[in-house]
């Protein structure tokens, strides 16, 4: 009888440490995850607070008068070009790839 109790309880801490290390391997990987998580969050905060502080349309006109004056016209975009250098070549192709 003896030997069936110390079995029994050889085995249960066996197994409690087998769980416990199992656990704990989960949830370092939940910690990883949310480490990653918590730094791409505010990345992303960050980066669509700069898109829409800078893209604004007020803030592009501000922009426009404030460092270009005059100098900045108007263009249609199939009129603008693509330079590409290939082998030692320049190649002009339309930007829209038409």
């Amino acid at each position: 009888m003896k030997q069936i109790l110390l079995i029994s309880i050889l085995i249960l801490i066996l197994l409690t440490s087998l769980v416990k290390n199992s656990t704990k391997e989960i949830e370092d990987k939940i910690f990883t995850k949310r480490e990653n998580t918590r730094l791409l969050s505010t990345e992303l905060g960050n980066v669509m607070l700069e898109y829409n502080y800078l893209s604004s349309p007020e803030r592009l006109m501000k922009y426009k008068l404030e460092y270009f004056e005059n100098k900045l016209i108007k263009k249609e975009i199939s009129k603008i070009k693509k330079i590409t250098i290939e082998n030692n070549n320049l190649r002009i192709t339309n930007f829209l790839g038409n």
